[in-house]
């Protein structure tokens, strides 16, 4: 579907000839869209503040450092703990009808935060971030704001300005409390042609500014405080059906300079060349999808060198409990697909451990 999409992408550039888009909820992701994305290399010349109408913005050098599939699911699939709090109903304040594994959250102290997964709720006034889900100290805790972090304003053209304020509150056992609040501003900057190492795209750019404000309240202390956290910009660059920015940049001011600290684009399957590469390495990515997930599973690695490479399972214990493959991994990306029935994995939170010779990386898995 996708492969059919990113044509789709190419040829509208090219017969509306980049002209002025409107973005509107119909080029958001939709329920199953798989996007494979980039993390490109931070160089000091990367400018993503520069803009216009009619403008090209050529980011064709960027270099791939690791890859990612972003996966978009159905609620009802993330599992009781979520599905029920976030379901799709028109009474519900919480409501979300879309959810995709999210970047990680800001780090609690004494508390241990994996496996984020973004709420959102896609409709033709807006799309919207509803909440997060998460493994806290190894339990999974749905985390609805209290108001919604609204990402874009349909429809979506330039010169459009909005804002939102999203927060949500966060019991901690045996600690205490923490909350957040943010205050988001999206203008859409520009428009015109971007280009990046996956082809010259048509877009609009959205220039979003995020201050937040976190706060943290220790019973044992029997005090609290608030603390601000560094001023976030992010750009992004839209186009037709594109589901996730072709483009997104996001940087943190620190003492007034703007600090890139993010690069990720849509892009096709790569293998890692010329990026500070050591040819003996042993390096690899590894990333499970989709995650939670209700019976088929996908494990990815990118290795940079062919070598030999066990995958097993473990408890979250840390419990040996299934080898799921043994043998010779090639260089570039490896995929593997398993089916939890077959191999009689019952529903838990587990740990997927791949090693090769020298280097090893585990991932948690859910099986709902």
């Amino acid at each position: 579907m996708k492969s059919i999409l990113t044509f789709i992408l190419v040829l509208s550039g090219i017969l509306n000839g980049f002209s002025q888009l409107t973005i509107t909820t119909s080029d958001m992701p939709s329920v199953d869209d798989t996007f494979r994305v980039s993390n490109g290399l931070i160089t000091p010349t990367i400018d993503p503040a520069l803009t216009g109408t009619q403008f090209t913005w050529d980011f064709s050098t960027l270099q791939m450092v690791t890859q990612d599939i972003d996966s978009f699911v159905n609620v009802a699939s993330t599992g009781t703990f979520y599905s029920v709090v976030f379901s799709n109903l028109p009474f519900n304040p919480y409501r979300a009808n879309l959810a995709a594994k999210g970047p990680a959250l800001p780090a609690i102290p004494q508390i241990s935060i994996s496996d984020v997964v973004y709420f959102y709720y896609n409709s033709t006034g807006s799309y919207e971030v509803s909440g997060y889900g998460a493994n806290i100290n190894g339990i999974p805790v749905p985390i609805p704001f209290n108001n919604k972090d609204r990402i874009y304003d349909f429809p979506l053209t330039y010169g459009n300005l909005d804002s939102s304020d999203s927060d949500f509150q966060l019991s901690l056992p045996g600690l205490g409390f923490y909350g957040h609040d943010q205050h988001r501003v999206n203008e859409v900057d520009g428009w015109g042609t971007l280009i990046t190492p996956f082809g010259s795209f048509n877009t609009v750019r959205v220039k979003s500014i995020v201050t937040s404000i976190d706060s943290l309240y220790i019973d044992s202390l029997g005090t609290g405080f608030g603390f601000s956290l560094p001023q976030t910009t992010e750009y992004k660059w839209l186009g037709a059906l594109s589901g996730i920015p072709l483009l997104q940049i996001n940087t943190t001011n620190t003492l007034g300079i703007e600090i890139v600290s993010s690069i990720r684009y849509r892009d096709s399957l790569r293998v890692l060349t010329g990026i500070n590469e050591n040819v003996e390495s042993n390096t690899f990515s590894l990333n499970v999808f989709p995650n939670p997930s209700d019976v088929s599973f996908n494990v990815e690695t990118t290795v940079m060198k062919s070598q030999p490479g066990t995958l097993e399972l473990y408890s979250i214990e840390g419990k040996s409990i299934l080898p799921l493959w043994s043998g010779n991994l090639k260089s570039g990306i490896n995929s593997f697909e398993f089916n939890a029935d077959e191999l009689k994995i019952t529903k838990g939170v587990y740990l997927l451990k791949l090693s090769s010779n020298s280097t090893e990386q585990s991932k948690l898995l859910i099986i709902n």
